[in-house]
């Protein structure tokens, strides 16, 4: 039944992806075809001002200039044809690598937290594992900017020291995370994670006193009341004390500390120094996570260091186990690449569909191959929590389009 259940949210979900996406490739058609109109009755115009001109010609002359107007008009109507089948091959040239994207991200995210916390349950060293999965990524961009397989990005100094507050943020943020799911189930973390609309929306209006219309934060309700949904326990009075767990605290904060180091990046990276840099989205993250390995390095040696060595040498195959860590790191970069590489080729709308349907597939993956219990009533208030979140996702992208006397700063719908 809770199966059944969890594969009718995921396709719900999937529907909902589906008729959107269908809805916006009928408003580009319908674009499409408004322009195509356009071009022809521009083309009709051009036609009869030519034939106005042909017959003002003098008798017995004028041969030369219809040949003129002629050549102009055939010139001109092949240049709007040329344009239109451009505009149509880019857009089609956008699917392939989107589908492709989107089935990487959401594959390398379900098999990191399935990976992660098989390796937690034998590997109860959550810190060391956090550095470890940080600096995995480094395996791949280091040889990706030496040779050249990537433009490097324009590091010195002052942006080192820019990006040293975010660093330290995203891996205390990461460290907090992995530590949640080893303490607790994967299922639970992640519905606790889900009130990170609700968390970046009170870091933005604390730090800068914005705040999103009434409209949009009504839309939050949903998350608050399906969380805490998921976490009670069945009785006469609401028990909430799984929210005052280990596990459920560190999601907490792990999320607040993702929402400030967002809400800090906002601020310190500029557009100009992002070009001055050549920090583009895949690089801004490559040098992040560089930054935040080498701010994790010591604090986790010094707390886990020793245990984690000593239990590592202990193990049966401990090379075989070092590939195992490596390979979940890996993944962890993998799923934050890909995610980037999408929301870039996504609207705000679509992005915001897209990451609600992200966590329905971590949900069902880990029922599915991690082998988690839930109840009727966690999975009914996980449904409630991340429709709330695809409601003020979509809420917040519409009010972002508005007139509006302040822009609207918020640290974003998506997150590790």
């Amino acid at each position: 039944m809770v199966l059944k259940s969890i594969v009718v949210l995921a396709a719900g979900a999937a529907c909902a992806l589906q008729s959107h996406h269908h809805a916006t490739v009928g408003r580009r058609r319908r674009a499409a075809l408004t322009a195509t109109n356009r071009r022809l009755m521009a083309k009709r115009q051009r036609q009869e001002e030519a034939s106005r001109r042909i017959l003002s010609l003098p008798k017995g002359g004028g041969i030369l200039r219809v040949q003129r107007l002629r050549t102009a008009l055939e010139a001109s109507s092949q240049k709007a044809t040329a344009v239109a089948v451009g505009e149509e091959s880019r857009a089609r040239s956008k699917v392939v690598p989107l589908l492709s994207f989107l089935s990487l991200w959401y594959a390398f995210n379900a098999a990191f937290n399935v990976q992660n916390k098989v390796i937690l349950n034998s590997f109860p060293y959550p810190w060391a594992v956090s550095w470890v999965q940080l600096a995995s990524g480094m395996l791949f961009l280091l040889p990706a900017w030496g040779l050249g397989l990537r433009s490097r990005p324009k590091v010195d100094a002052s942006l080192l020291l820019k990006f040293l507050p975010i660093a330290a943020l995203h891996c205390f943020g990461h460290g907090l995370q992995v530590a949640s799911m080893g303490a607790g189930s994967v299922f639970f973390t992640h519905v606790v994670k889900a009130t990170e609309p609700l968390i970046g929306m009170l870091v933005v209006f604390l730090f800068t006193g914005a705040i999103a219309p009434w409209w949009v934060n009504v839309c939050l309700l949903p998350i608050v009341c399906g969380v805490a949904l998921a976490a009670s326990k069945p009785g006469a009075a609401m028990d909430l004390s799984d929210l005052c767990s280990f596990a459920s605290t560190a999601a907490l904060v792990s999320t607040v500390a993702f929402a400030v180091a967002k809400l800090l990046a906002k601020q310190l990276m500029s557009k100009e120094m992002k070009r001055e840099h050549n920090l583009d989205a895949a690089n801004n993250y490559g040098v992040l996570t560089c930054c935040s390995s080498a701010a994790l390095l010591l604090p986790s040696m010094l707390g886990e260091g020793r245990p984690a060595l000593e239990a590592l040498r202990a193990m049966d195959d401990p090379f075989g186990f070092s590939r195992q860590l490596v390979f979940c790191g890996m993944l962890y970069y993998g799923y934050n690449e890909m995610g980037f590489r999408v929301l870039d080729l996504l609207s705000p709308v679509s992005a915001a569909v897209c990451n609600s349907l992200k966590r329905v597939v971590v949900l069902l993956a880990a029922v599915l191959f991690l082998g988690e219990h839930v109840t009727p009533r966690k999975l009914l208030g996980s449904a409630i929590a991340m429709f709330g979140v695809l409601l003020y996702s979509i809420a917040k992208a519409r009010a972002a389009k508005l007139p509006k006397p302040s822009k609207i700063q918020a640290p974003g719908n998506w997150q590790p």
